[in-house]
């Protein structure tokens, strides 16, 4: 699981969903929500989490395609067992791990140190509060 840290910048309800703008390092990213956690207020800090299979790569990304989130990373290690490959990217969110197929692997021709983009489904993001301890000035994790 892929957990970043980061800060609720804007908070957007419409009739259907809630987009939620958060910025992640240098990165913002949009997640969408149907149901929007009541705690949830601008300025919070929150762990945006998704699971490395969504995590969808490109080499050359398409110029018109629905998913909102593209990282600009770069590729730095490949775990390969089986038919899959895990393979961790360093972007200006942090690193962030992605799970595709070797087959997958080698039709993008990747290698480490290659340039690519992260899409990242806003639907596929989780959320959860980050919680510090005021009496000893530390974040408190669950």
């Amino acid at each position: 699981m892929n957990k970043i840290a980061g800060i609720v910048k804007d908070i957007k309800k419409t009739n259907v969903v809630t987009y939620i703008d958060v910025k992640c390092g240098e990165t913002s990213l949009r997640l969408i929500k149907f149901k929007v956690p009541i705690w949830l207020s601008i300025g919070d800090k929150i762990y945006c989490k998704f699971q490395e299979a969504s995590v969808c790569v490109s080499k050359e990304c398409p110029g018109k395609i629905s998913i909102e989130n593209r990282v600009s990373v770069m590729l730095k290690d490949v775990r390969k067992n089986g038919s899959l490959c895990e393979l961790t990217f360093e972007s200006s969110m942090g690193d962030v791990v992605s799970l595709i197929t070797i087959e997958a692997y080698d039709n993008l021709g990747l290698e480490v140190d290659c340039e690519a983009t992260m899409l990242l489904r806003g639907v596929d993001i989780s959320i959860e509060p980050i919680f510090y301890n005021l009496e000893h000035n530390m974040q408190i994790n669950f």
